[in-house]
């Protein structure tokens, strides 16, 4: 499929523009920091550092964004070289559209017992699309195996509003994609909003009955 607009690519030197699929963690703070990327060749590369982070850059033609200059170390590719792996200094990664460098007004004055901002990670593709990945609530980690709709809405029990993203997750562990009870496989349909540069869930108020004391996320449990 042809991308229409180039809103994520990279850049090292004078060389063009490369489209490239970028993994991120996006924090409960609002900020972004880009974890690895996948050139068209399908070779991946992690970042191993980052030098300094320029929000509502203007990006020529591409609008405004957000701009990281990094190091990458190579970790994947389909090519041979005879001194693995390569690191490449300086290279400047694009996020094309003022959605990654969003002011959020949002503060502590607008906290909700039933509302959590968490961290997520997810891929973010070379004409501004993207897919969840992984999502945290209270320590517990989850990943996302599908995402059913994605629609604005409000949320009353959280008591905030933005892109309501319904999904349906599986819990596992911290380090791996293993379920974190190997006996009791937990799904669950959640929803995950985006609103402004910050992502929240709806939990459990204080004394409500949730049936399952470790899993505090609101939502409806798969059988």
């Amino acid at each position: 499929m042809a991308i229409k607009q180039m809103i994520v690519y990279s850049r090292q030197g004078g060389s063009p523009d490369v489209p490239i699929t970028v993994r991120v963690t996006w924090l409960p703070s609002g900020i972004i920091k880009p974890q690895m990327y996948w050139t068209p060749d399908d070779s991946c590369f992690k970042i191993t550092h980052i030098y300094e982070c320029t929000q509502q850059a203007f990006l020529k033609s591409k609008g405004m964004g957000v701009r990281f200059k990094i190091k990458a170390e190579i970790i994947k590719t389909s090519q041979v070289y005879p001194d693995y792996p390569i690191v490449h200094d300086e290279i400047y990664l694009y996020l094309a559209d003022n959605r990654f460098c969003e002011k959020n007004i949002v503060d502590e004055r607008y906290a909700h017992a039933g509302k959590e901002y968490i961290p997520v990670v997810l891929d973010i593709f070379p004409d501004g699309g993207y897919q969840l990945v992984y999502f945290w609530v209270q320590g517990i980690r989850y990943l996302v195996e599908k995402t059913n709709e994605v629609a604005p809405q409000g949320s009353y029990n959280a008591g905030g509003v933005g892109i309501r993203h319904n999904v349906e997750a599986r819990k596992v562990n911290e380090n791996d994609d293993e379920d974190a009870d190997p006996n009791n496989s937990l799904r669950r349909i959640a929803s995950i909003y985006l609103e402004l540069n910050k992502w929240f869930v709806s939990v459990c108020k204080p004394g409500a009955d949730i049936g399952d004391a470790q899993t505090p996320l609101s939502g409806t449990v798969i059988p």
